[in-house]
């Protein structure tokens, strides 16, 4: 049985039901090994499949202060108890449209739900644990990209780290003994961000590989990175440092239509995968490396196109828009003028933006 600390009557799992951060850290401490739990979608699916038995669980759930999305001056405060759902939130895609993208592609509205975001970064086993079934993590690289910085603490204190540097050699989450991640801070560049997944099944299922990307206007930087194919994600610094000499930076567009197929080609290079399934996982260990790579390629030059289009597209889609509005106009003059009715026959509440 992984992980030690006391266990309940009959030698049944303790659980622990804190209401504050402190009283989480608390039971981090008197329960020495056990297993976190928020909303619950990954933990439970291992304990159910037989694959984890937990000692003892530390339901953080019902923390008020680890759930939350705060705005401070160049900064996003993500609560680790923020769930996939409210990632999706309109205020939040408004900045980090990226990270709204990915948390979209999680598994199903009612999982997104409950699924949290420190569970997502989280899911798998520890650093230096036993081999378990490969985390989806569809979170890390857009995170990775953003450089953003994983905030934990312990009873002893705080701890900052890059959120890339939070996984050990192995794809572990690195937390040290009763530490728990409280938040992620994502610097807001205010630049476009794009994200792409390709999953085992459909979008929604557990990635083959993920790849994000995130321009910075002001210091006219690229970075991107790479996910899905193993516990943590890659950065793909080459890729970005020659995308950044590609692009017309005052329109925030790609003038040259050949840059895009050229910069997946280079992310692919960055593509390294484990050749067993130890690092990957048993659930994607036996896609092709050819799949893989073609797939990441798909996903480089798609997320490319979302968040840097080409030049002259913007000016395409205003045009489109000034077309439709003159035909709209159109239309309604056209149906007065031949006593048609003016309002269509649906409900009133179905006729917003119709007119």
């Amino acid at each position: 049985m992984p992980g030690g600390g006391p266990q309940g009557p009959g030698g049944r799992s303790a659980v622990a039901l804190p209401g504050s951060l402190d009283e989480a850290l608390h039971a981090l401490d008197e329960l020495p090994g056990a297993t976190v739990v928020a909303g619950g979608t990954e933990v439970m699916t291992e304990v159910n499949a037989g694959r984890l038995w937990p000692s003892a669980l530390v339901v953080i759930d019902r923390v008020d202060e680890l759930r939350g999305v705060w705005f401070v001056d160049g900064e996003i405060v993500i609560g680790a108890a923020t769930t996939c759902a409210d990632l999706m939130h309109a205020d939040v895609r408004g900045v980090l449209p990226a990270l709204a993208q990915a948390a979209r592609s999680i598994a199903s509205p009612g999982v997104r739900s409950r699924a949290t975001l420190g569970g997502n970064l989280l899911a798998g086993k520890a650093a230096e644990g036993e081999t378990s079934a490969a985390p989806a993590r569809d979170l890390l690289p857009v995170l990775v990209a953003l450089r953003a910085v994983a905030v934990c603490r312990a009873a002893s204190g705080w701890r900052q780290v890059p959120i890339a540097e939070l996984y050990a050699r192995d794809g572990g989450a690195d937390l040290r003994p009763g530490e728990l991640l409280t938040a992620l801070r994502v610097p807001v560049s205010g630049g476009p961000q794009g994200f792409m997944k390709v999953g085992t099944r459909a979008g929604s299922a557990r990635p083959v590989v993920t790849f994000a990307l995130a321009a910075d206007l002001t210091n006219r930087t690229v970075t991107c990175a790479i996910g899905g194919f193993s516990p943590a994600a890659v950065r793909v610094d080459h890729a970005g440092q020659w995308l950044s000499e590609h692009v017309d930076w005052t329109s925030g567009a790609i003038p040259d239509p050949t840059t895009y197929p050229m910069f997946a080609r280079l992310v692919a290079e960055g593509l390294v995968v484990p050749r067993t399934a130890g690092p990957a996982g048993w659930t994607t260990a036996a896609i092709p490396e050819d799949f893989r790579r073609e797939a990441v390629e798909v996903c480089a030059r798609r997320a490319l196109v979302r968040a840097l289009p080409p030049s002259g597209w913007l000016e395409q889609v205003r045009e489109y828009q000034q077309r439709a509005e003159f035909l709209r106009h159109r239309a309604a003059v056209d149906r007065a003028e031949r006593g048609l009715p003016k309002e269509p026959p649906v409900p009133e509440t179905t006729r917003t933006g119709m007119r």
